[in-house]
Parts: C-alpha cells; sequence; structure tokens
C-alpha cells in the first residue's frame, strides 16, 4: 500500500489531471490542421512569457488526441498521472506493462515547446530506435523534429553532421553511453563547428534504476594513444596459475597474496623483497592476474566472443559495447582466456553517470522497480520517487519462497514446477541469475525433447523477438536478469485461461529490484499470472555475502527454519549495501575530478567561443613562468637555455644577466609575442592562438585524466597503512591539478613563441608545434 507522502503527492497529481481531462472534448472536437496548429500555438505562449505550467493541461490534452489519432493510443489517467510527475522532475515506479514509452510522450512534447531539445535515455539501441520511430510519428504530425542518438547497426558510428541534426532536433531519443560518450569527445574537439550538442535542459530517463544506480559504479572512460606494452601479463597469468588456496586470501572484490604466496612470488621472478618501489610493476601484475583469476569469472562479470573478452552489465545481463577494464586489468582477462592482450590505452576524458546527469537543469525517470532506493536518488539526483497505481488491479500471485541447502535440490524441485506447468501447455519464464545456469536448464530441456528459447548475453539480438513470444501457449523462455526490459509479454484469452505466465526465479539475486523486474513480467494490465523464486545456499549472492556459517546447512534438502533464512536473505542485503558503497565511493573519488573536469571544460568552450583575451592571458602566463623560474637565482648559461626551451631560438648575445633577470626575459618575451602578432592578421593570429593554446590545454588535461585513473586504481593500498584514502586522492589529486596547470602553461607559451606555421596555397595554414 503507498505510503501517506506518495498519496498526498499523487493527490497534487490528479487536480492537474482533472484540468487535462476537461479539455478532452474540445481537443476531440478540433479538426486534424486544427490540433497541428496547436503547437504553433504554445511556442508563441511560451516565447510570450508564459511558463510550460501554464499550458501544460491544454499540451497534455492535445498530444493524447494526437496519439489517439496517429497511432490509436489514448493516455489513460494513470499514464498522464506519470506524465505530469516527470515533467515536475519527479521518478515514477509504474509496474510493467503500463505503457511507459507512450508516458514519456507527454512531459517530452510540453518540455519541446521550449526550443532547448529534450531527451529520453533507454537501456539499449534497439529500443531506443523502436520507441523513435513509433513515437516519432506523433511528434512530427504535431511539428517536432525528433533525431536518434544511436546508429542502425552498432558496428557504425554517426558522422559529424548526422550528429548535429540529431542534437538539433526538438526529441531526442538514445542510450545513457552514447550520449555520455558524445558528451566526453565534444570537449576534445578543438573547433567550435565540431560541436554539435546543445545545453543540458530535460532529460526523462527509461529504467532508470538500471542507469542512475547500476551504471553508476565507474565512471566511463575514453581511452586514446596506446601505453607501451608490458610483458608482464604473460609471466603472472603463469604464475598464478600455480598458487593454492593458502597462497592468497579474498575479501569482497579485493584479493592479495598472503606471506606464503609472496615467498612463492619472490622465488619465482627472483627477487628479495616484492614490495619496494624497483619491483611495483611485478606487484601490479600479479594483483592483475589475481583478480582475473579469482574475481572475475566467465559467463558471470563477461564473455568471450569472436576472441574478444566483452563486458556484461551485471543489472541486464547485457553486451556492453566498446568498454573495457581499466588499468591492465582487460588485458589480464585476455590472457587468462588464452587470447593476445589488446594494447592498454591512456585515458582522454571520463565522467561518472552521477556528475553527468546532475548537469541536466531538470531530469526524470521511470521504472518497474525504483522506490526502495528513493533515499540514494534523492540524495545523489535530488529527485523524489512517485508511485503510481496501476490502471488495472494486480491479479499475479507472488509465491513464497522456496529454500534448499544445494543446488541440486533447487534445480529439482523448479524442473518439477516448469514441467506440471509446460504438461498443461501454460508458458514459462525461467529467470536465472547466470549465464552459466540459463545453460544447465536449457540443456535438461533438450535432453527432454521441450522446445525453448535462451535470453542470455550471446543472442541479445534477438532479445525483442523472445520475450515478445514468451506469452504464447506451451512457449518455455530461458532468461538472464537482462529478461526483455522494455518490451511487452502478451497473453492470448487461451493462456489467461491456463493461469497466464508463470515465472520462475532460480537463485537469490543481487537487489530486490532484479527479482522485482522478473516477477514483474507477469500479470502485466491485470492479466493473471504467478511467481515464484527457489533460493539455495549454492546461490552465488549468498556464498559471497552470506555468514560463513550457513554453510554447514548445504546437507539439508529443504530449508525450513525461518532464522537461516532471514541469514540467506541478508546476504542480498549485504550485497546492496556493498553496492551501495561502491557507487557512494565513486562519487566521492569523483568530486576532485568533476571540479577539475568544470574548470577545464568551461576554459575550452570559453576560447572556442574567442571570449577569451588572449594577450592578457599570455602576458599572466609569461609572467607566472618567469618568477617560477627566477625563485633561485640563475646563471647566464641556465638564462639563455630557458630562452631557447621557452621564448626564441636565438640569443641576443649583448644582453647582461646579471642585473633585473626578471625584467630583462618580461622584455624579450613580450617583444617575441608582439613580433609573432605582426606576422599575421588579427584573425589569423586568434585561429593561431587557439591551436597553440588548446593543444597545451588538452596535452595537460589528458596527462591528468590519466594520472587521476590510475591513481584511483592503486590509492586503496594506502589503507593498510591505516590511512584515509579518500582524503588522501583529493590531497594528490589537487597537488597533481596544480602541476597539471603549470604545465599547461609553459607549454601554452610555447606553442605560441616557437611554433612554425606553413602557408598554403588555399588560405589555410599548419601549425607544426615545438
Amino acid at each position: 500500500m503507498p505510503s501517506l507522502l506518495n498519496r498526498i503527492k499523487l493527490r497534487q497529481l490528479y487536480k492537474t489531471l482533472k484540468v487535462i481531462n476537461d479539455y478532452q472534448d474540445k481537443m476531440k472536437r478540433l479538426s486534424d490542421d486544427e490540433l497541428k496548429r496547436q503547437t504553433k500555438m504554445f511556442i508563441s505562449r511560451y516565447n510570450n512569457g508564459e511558463s510550460l505550467d501554464d499550458f501544460l493541461p491544454e499540451a497534455f490534452a492535445t498530444i493524447r488526441e494526437a496519439s489517439r489519432r496517429v497511432l490509436g493510443m489514448f493516455a489513460y489517467d494513470e499514464q498522464v498521472l506519470a506524465g505530469i510527475a516527470l515533467h515536475k522532475g519527479k521518478i515514477v515506479e509504474m509496474k510493467t506493462g503500463e505503457g511507459k514509452t507512450l508516458v514519456a510522450t507527454m512531459p517530452l512534447y510540453l518540455n519541446a515547446i521550449t526550443g532547448k531539445g529534450v531527451i529520453l535515455i533507454t537501456s539499449n539501441g534497439y529500443l531506443a530506435r523502436r520507441d523513435a520511430l513509433e513515437m516519432g510519428q506523433v511528434y512530427k504530425w504535431l511539428g517536432l523534429t525528433v533525431g536518434i542518438g544511436v546508429p542502425e547497426d552498432i558496428q557504425e558510428e554517426l558522422s559529424l553532421e548526422e550528429k548535429k541534426k540529431v542534437y538539433s532536433s526538438d526529441i531526442i531519443y538514445t542510450t545513457h553511453a552514447a550520449l555520455t560518450f558524445d558528451y566526453l569527445l565534444e570537449n576534445l574537439c578543438v573547433n567550435q563547428n565540431d560541436k554539435c550538442m546543445r545545453d543540458f535542459y530535460y532529460v526523462v530517463i527509461d529504467e532508470v534504476d538500471s542507469v542512475l544506480l547500476d551504471a553508476a559504479n565507474m565512471p566511463l572512460v575514453i581511452s586514446g594513444a596506446p601505453r607501451v606494452q608490458s610483458n608482464l601479463y604473460k609471466s603472472t597469468d603463469y604464475f598464478v596459475g600455480t598458487l593454492e588456496k593458502e597462497d592468497y586470501e579474498k575479501d569482497d572484490k579485493q584479493i592479495w597474496l598472503t606471506s606464503k604466496g609472496i615467498h612463492k612470488a619472490e622465488e619465482f621472478f627472483g627477487v628479495n623483497n616484492l614490495y619496494t618501489k624497483e619491483y611495483y610493476g611485478v606487484l601490479r601484475h600479479i594483483n592483475l592476474a589475481l583478480k582475473a583469476h579469482f574475481i572475475f569469472n566467465k559467463d558471470e562479470q563477461y564473455v568471450v566472443q569472436n576472441d574478444k573478452i566483452m563486458l556484461l552489465d551485471k543489472s541486464s545481463g547485457r553486451m556492453v559495447e566498446n568498454t573495457k577494464l581499466k588499468s591492465g586489468l582487460h588485458q589480464a582477462i585476455e590472457v587468462k582466456e588464452g587470447l593476445n592482450p589488446s594494447s592498454e590505452t591512456r585515458a582522454m576524458a571520463s565522467i561518472t553517470y552521477q556528475a553527468f546527469f546532475n548537469m541536466f537543469k531538470k531530469k526524470s525517470g521511470m521504472s518497474g522497480s525504483v522506490i526502495e532506493e528513493k533515499k540514494e536518488l534523492k540524495f545523489v539526483y535530488n529527485i523524489d520517487v512517485v508511485e503510481i497505481p496501476t490502471h488495472r488491479p494486480i491479479l499475479r500471485k507472488d509465491l513464497k519462497d522456496s529454500y534448499y541447502g544445494s543446488f541440486d535440490e533447487q534445480f529439482e524441485a523448479s524442473m518439477e514446477w516448469l514441467m506440471r506447468a509446460h504438461k498443461k501447455n501454460q508458458p514459462v519464464l525461467v529467470v536465472t541469475s547466470s549465464i552459466e545456469m540459463s545453460y544447465i536448464y536449457s540443456q535438461v530441456l533438450l535432453k527432454n525433447h521441450i522446445a525453448h528459447n535462451v535470453l542470455n548475453a550471446y543472442n541479445v539480438a534477438k532479445e525483442a523477438e523472445i520475450i515478445k513470444d514468451a506469452g504464447q501457449l506451451g512457449a518455455v523462455t530461458i532468461a538472464t536478469a537482462i529478461a526483455g526490459r522494455g518490451t511487452d509479454i502478451k497473453l492470448s484469452n487461451e493462456v489467461k485461461q491456463l493461469g497466464g505466465l508463470l515465472v520462475l526465479g532460480i537463485g537469490r539475486m543481487e537487489n530486490k529490484r532484479l527479482e522485482k523486474q522478473a516477477r514483474g513480467r507477469s500479470g502485466r494490465q491485470g492479466d493473471p499470472g504467478t511467481s515464484k523464486f527457489f533460493v539455495s545456499l549454492d546461490d552465488e549472492v549468498i556464498k559471497e555475502y552470506g555468514a560463513p556459517s550457513l554453510m554447514k546447512y548445504q546437507h539439508e534438502k529443504e530449508i525450513k527454519s525461518r532464522r537461516i533464512k532471514r541469514l540467506m536473505n541478508q546476504a542480498q542485503k549485504n550485497f546492496e549495501i556493498a553496492a551501495y558503497r561502491a557507487r557512494n565511493n565513486t562519487l566521492e573519488f569523483d568530486s576532485s575530478t568533476s571540479a577539475q573536469r568544470y574548470i577545464i571544460y568551461t576554459l575550452r568552450n570559453r576560447i572556442l567561443k574567442d571570449e577569451i583575451n588572449y594577450d592578457e592571458m599570455l602576458d599572466g602566463f609569461i609572467q607566472d613562468q618567469i618568477k617560477d623560474f627566477l625563485i633561485e637565482i640563475r646563471t647566464k648559461e641556465e638564462i639563455e637555455r630557458f630562452i631557447l626551451n621557452n621564448i626564441q631560438y636565438h640569443i641576443d648575445t649583448s644582453l647582461s644577466y646579471d642585473k633585473n633577470q626578471e625584467k630583462l626575459l618580461l622584455r624579450i618575451a613580450r617583444e617575441q609575442l608582439s613580433k609573432r602578432k605582426s606576422e599575421m592578421s588579427q584573425n589569423r593570429y586568434k585561429q593561431f592562438l587557439r591551436i597553440a593554446i588548446l593543444n597545451a590545454i588538452d596535452n595537460a588535461w589528458i596527462e591528468q585524466v590519466d594520472y587521476l585513473e590510475q591513481l584511483r586504481a592503486s590509492i586503496g593500498l594506502r589503507r593498510y597503512s591505516q590511512k584515509n584514502v579518500i582524503f588522501e586522492y583529493h590531497q594528490e589529486a589537487y597537488r597533481a591539478f596544480e602541476k597539471m596547470l603549470d604545465n599547461a602553461k609553459r607549454n601554452a607559451i610555447r606553442n605560441v613563441m616557437l611554433s612554425s606555421i606553413i602557408e598554403k596555397a588555399e588560405g589555410t595554414f599548419t601549425v607544426m608545434l615545438p
């Protein structure tokens, strides 16, 4: 039952709903042309000072009627309630099958009236394209433009011109990964004409828990130039393969050598002390190999496809495109799987989803399972959650979980349920907690000659087709937690008579939300259905996060004790706590990076827009560098070397450096700068300065981003010397930023003073940087 606070929130929404419904007959009486003209009228009213809230009822009633005429879909009251909440910047929890795709059209249409561009985020490219093509018919009918931010073929990329068209659209459908990477790439461009994104205004995030929570554990990183490849991956992989259990210890997601393991390593690599600075590289690669072998498991965190390691999104089971683990871990896993290690690349830009989505002036989202996370969402993103009532009462029966001592009993019991349902042609959806488990069920069904579909990371391309047919008479579908989010399972009347779709959940999943999503595949829109979970002590979550004392009950066939059941369920809560801490950790680490990123990106944008007084900026850089250089007394040879390295390629031998060295160096530098300026037209000089300064800033920032990524990976070791890791990281990050700024200033001066300019016949020029 919804809380009192939720009922109060709904009461406000119902008041607006009543006004929208009052416009229903008026909109129905309008001709097609009159209804289409509503958009121009709303734009005019907005430009004349009215707020969106002033004409929200009319706008919602307009697109509601337009959807009926174009698609034959008329939003019912509960969908309109959700649409109002989304416009107000809330997250709405709507049960599976309640029509979230249609809900989003109302706030998107209203906010698109501003001309600032609105964005809908989906969890994968297929859904982004599907929803944009379907709902786009309504927007276009009403005179708005629609852009799709993901290519039809995931192997291709959108061109710059295609991206410009997408991001200039009134309404954009894309994925969180595509949008975030486009933002990072945009802030690496060196020409204002290469930018395509507007300032962020309003975003609606579908499956919001998957994006803002599950995907928020790690920052997104764009990688560039490869590092020198290490030859230690294969030797440390071989060494780790020789280890026994007593040679290492594992705790949560951390692993390290015991004293026995350290002794073995020192003997294997022929070193006296593994923990000296000299052997840091060996120790680092041993730690990477340990994680690859004992923390990362095939078909759980990654799959091997076409001789490539593809990471899995734990919340959906989908493969994550164009993403690698950082700091050499990806290469360590490749070697473990018998592949040649790919190039280890340098990080060029990074951002967390927390920092990225907090840049939007207004954000909202939808999910079937998010109410449990409302405190974290309020704290991190400052968004409230509203629970929307279902259009029809939920008839699904959520049966009590059954608990077993081992996987064998769990499997046997769940197969009995599956076979019993299949015998009477009732459709069954088996949701497993791992790819490996989905294969086990598939193999047994094949042996029993039962036709079925398997939906996991290896065949995600057919996800929509597979899950759409899961409600057919006699259908059996095996799925990982992916379970086709975003695609409805529709039932025939015959299937409804049999009790609807039966969902069997195998294993305690990592959080309640995943289980809620799995159950929600059944019983949509008042359909009948049943869900039941089978839990055992062999479940990965229970083995990893449960109390060690639980393992002594593995001999029990079925567990009846309430106390043991509570302990088994506590493992899931422990995982949720660990996941929350990981997200919080990412947030705490990123506070330094976010502040630095804001400074650099703001400066870059001002330079690209020529909002900088270059002469003042460079004069300040010159003064700072000369003062730093002259902190101590310098010899004539040192001053001449400074001039040759930073100002000009010749020395005036008649000058004396004995008195007022600072004044002399300033004069030489300003004269050289003035000379450079006189060599070019004012416009050409501005272009030259923009290129020279941006190059210096970008090179320094890329080094900084890469250093921070490496620091984040290694700083955890300091906890063993009783230090506050977060505090240590922020201190190091600040010192590195100060040093980075000095490097950027110094290189900007060198680029401006010492570059060669080659004029080309067509009137363009090339800058040869020193």
